[in-house]
């Protein structure tokens, strides 16, 4: 992978030749966004390109106002907020991690090890404030002027060793998943690296959890990470809406809270509050909330009142019919459960009581309440929906709950399981917003992890709710780097359907989070069979539209996929090879818009003509290729249409006309334009505006410049 973000000739692990397969994602989320009707089901259990595109619509639409503790979930003008963490980073994203951080402990240490060897490794337990700290000593080690670049943390130490530094440039791995090899060969590894970035000019930080990535034995270039102090992270900053000092007792009252709170990350949420007033920067509802929670299931409740909280966990804030349908069939697989367990052991007939209590659904202290009534639509009216109490509930009755033994936990499962292949979206939604929350309990990661590996080898459904969970740890910083680890694991040696899940879910929210480590692996599963290439090819366009919200990521994803194409067009060995790279392209440049009606292409190109020389690179590899000359036309067709019904389309027309032109040869240039006159010659009708746009790409075309050989 170079330094612009292109990513290399293929995944990290050696591609397996092309093959047929055989045939055969707390808080409290609003359901009533405004969304297009959810496709039927296909009959085939396949997932088909309505249903995938409608799963990242409403992926992105579903996230809604948080209230989870330390969630980072979030969505804006229909995309993640959360930022990228590969390729260049955002100045903006690392100026506004570093607004209050203060040097912990240790940055001496690590900024020794940086200066001196051009590499440091920082390892500590999550919310020690590691990614900030790296963005700190890279700020600090070029000048603070100099770009950040992110790299993959699924790169072994071999291949950090093989990429392409620039001289002065930072580069950070956040949250680095590390390698199954010896510590020696780890450490001599190591060695090397820190030898190649001093070459290199280049300054690395590499941040990690030391029993995920290292082994014994590694110990080179290695710095232990501690939480800064609370109160330094305070010290200067204890000011009001006005932007005056608080009073001495509300100053004390802070300060005492904040090292209550320990974690950095949750103390710059505390500062990022109080203009709001001190109460709220307090927090005082979701420490209510938790100590709630906490008493509820302390003292005395009935078996099926834990149940019913139970299934309240995983299926919220759904309409008051669908909840008493899921709630019903999670009794009945109970009553099964300890109908089976009883003709074993005849002590357990009848309804084992956990927790003894008396407490209803909606008497005073429980946890459970009806939210009132909100209209749905015309047609259905108001419907009252099932929730917690508080919605900050939501967490801390997951964690609660885990703590629950087998006897719940085995129907529990069980009907996790049905509600994965449920037919209503909103119960699968919930579901793996659920199992997301359950995640970000350490203790609850495997009782996850098994749960999204079922699903991503089972049905259809099951598949687009293993994806929707995916989806949403991709919001949360802590959970974004498990879910590519789990994602990765799926993509070879998992069987068909985990790899096709895998395919789906690199189309969505965590290819926003990964671009280069998604593109790279899609463009790899594009040569797979069949069924796994064409969710594969679809994942692609729609990782290209789910950057509509910052087109600078548009311009980056497709100058990597031009390099990508070229790169395998130029070591193709047979005609297959070729067409594959080429479908792919064409799905990136035919692809709709996931909110507007036009392609994605078009609206780049009105709004960043930066993108028009890839553009235009990549429609006339397409072009020049006679099995997909047609398709190609097509696609070029629907973005002039596009593109004529809005201002200065006949100049954007003409930039792509030159683009197109520049890359191909004289002979090349005259036979498309021949091509291109006949099937452009009325594709819009008679308006003015429409033979204009044709009229200045075909012109560009026509105009005499240096031109590469044919290829």
């Amino acid at each position: 992978m170079g330094d612009d973000g292109t990513a290399s000739a293929g995944p990290y692990v050696a591609e397996p030749a092309a093959t047929s397969d055989p045939a055969p994602p707390g808080v409290s989320v609003s359901a009533q966004a405004v969304l297009p009707p959810a496709p039927p089901v296909p009959l085939d259990d396949e997932i088909g390109l309505d249903d995938q595109r409608y799963g990242v619509r409403v992926i992105n639409k579903f996230y809604g106002q948080v209230h989870a503790a330390h969630a980072t979930f979030g969505v804006s003008a229909g995309a993640l907020t959360t930022p990228a963490l590969v390729g260049r980073l955002r100045p903006a994203d690392i100026g506004h991690a570093l607004r209050y951080y203060v040097r912990p402990t240790g940055f001496a240490a690590a900024w020794g090890e940086l200066t001196g060897s051009h590499l440091v490794i920082l390892t500590g337990e999550e919310g020690t404030g590691r990614r900030t700290s790296a963005f700190a000593l890279l700020h600090e080690v070029t000048g603070r002027t100099g770009e950040v670049t992110g790299l993959s943390p699924a790169m072994s130490l071999a291949q950090l060793v093989e990429y392409d530094y620039l001289r002065d440039r930072g580069y950070a791995v956040l949250d680095w998943l590390g390698e199954r090899r010896d510590g020696a060969v780890q450490e001599f590894d190591l060695g090397r690296l820190s030898d190649r970035l001093e070459t290199a000019g280049a300054f690395l930080v590499i941040t990690t959890e030391p029993r995920v990535a290292l082994r014994p034995g590694a110990a080179r270039h290695v710095v232990a990470w501690h939480r800064p102090d609370p109160i330094a992270i305070l010290d200067g900053r204890l000011r009001d809406g006005s932007g005056r000092p608080l009073s001495a007792d509300d100053q004390a009252r802070i300060r005492q809270h904040a090292v209550a709170l320990g974690r950095p990350a949750e103390v710059v949420r505390l500062l990022d509050r109080l203009p709001q007033g001190v109460e709220a920067a307090l927090d005082e509802v979701e420490k209510t909330a938790r100590h709630r929670v906490e008493e509820w299931f302390g003292q005395a409740s009935e078996w099926d009142e834990l149940l019913t909280v139970a299934a309240l966990a995983f299926a919220y804030e759904l309409p008051e019919r669908t909840f008493e349908r899921v709630h019903a069939r999670l009794r009945e697989i109970d009553r099964e459960e300890r109908a089976r367990q009883s003709a074993v052991d005849p002590e357990l007939v009848g309804a084992p009581l956990v927790i003894q209590g008396r407490r209803g659904l909606h008497r005073d202290g429980g946890l459970i309440t009806r939210q009132d009534g909100t209209t749905l639509d015309d047609d259905l009216g108001d419907e009252r929906r099932i929730v917690l109490v508080a919605a900050s509930m939501r967490e801390h009755v997951l964690r609660e709950l885990y703590e629950c033994d087998y006897q719940l936990w085995q129907p529990l499962r069980t009907w996790m399981h049905e509600m994965a292949a449920n037919q209503d979206l909103d119960t699968r939604l919930q579901l793996a917003l659920g199992v997301t929350l359950l995640a970000r309990n350490r203790s609850a990661a495997g009782e996850a992890r098994d749960l999204l590996s079922s699903w991503a080898a089972g049905s259809a459904a099951k598949r687009f709710t293993a994806v929707s969970t995916v989806s949403f740890m991709a919001g949360d910083d802590v959970l974004a780097p498990v879910a590519l680890r789990t994602v990765l694991s799926w993509t070879d040696g998992a069987g068909q359907n985990c790899a096709m899940t895998a395919a789906m879910a690199l189309g969505g929210p965590l290819g926003i989070r990964y671009p280069t480590e998604a593109e790279r692996w899609l463009w790899h599963l594009s040569t797979r069979g069949q069924r796994i290439r064409v969710m594969a090819v679809r994942s692609l366009g729609l990782l290209f539209c789910s950057t509509a919200a910052d087109l600078d990521g548009s311009v980056a994803l497709l100058k990597r996929l031009l390099l990508r194409l070229r790169r395998t067009l130029g070591a193709a060995v047979n005609l297959r090879q070729h067409g594959q790279a080429i479908e792919a392209v064409l799905e990136v440049l035919a692809v709709e818009h996931l909110d507007r009606e036009e392609p994605m292409v078009a609206y780049l190109l009105r709004l960043r003509p930066a993108a028009t020389a890839s553009v235009g690179a990549l429609w006339a590899e397409a072009l020049r290729s006679l099995p997909h000359r047609s398709a190609a036309i097509d696609a070029l067709r629907a973005t002039l249409a596009a593109l004529a019904r809005k201002p200065i389309a006949d100049q954007v027309a003409g930039r792509l006309g030159e683009a197109v032109q520049a890359e191909i040869s004289p002979d090349e240039c005259a036979l498309l334009h021949r091509d291109l006159t006949w099937a452009l010659r009325g594709p819009f009708g008679e308006a003015d505006d429409s033979r204009l746009v044709v009229t200045a790409l075909l012109t560009a075309l026509t105009r005499t410049t240096t031109r590469p050989a044919l290829r």
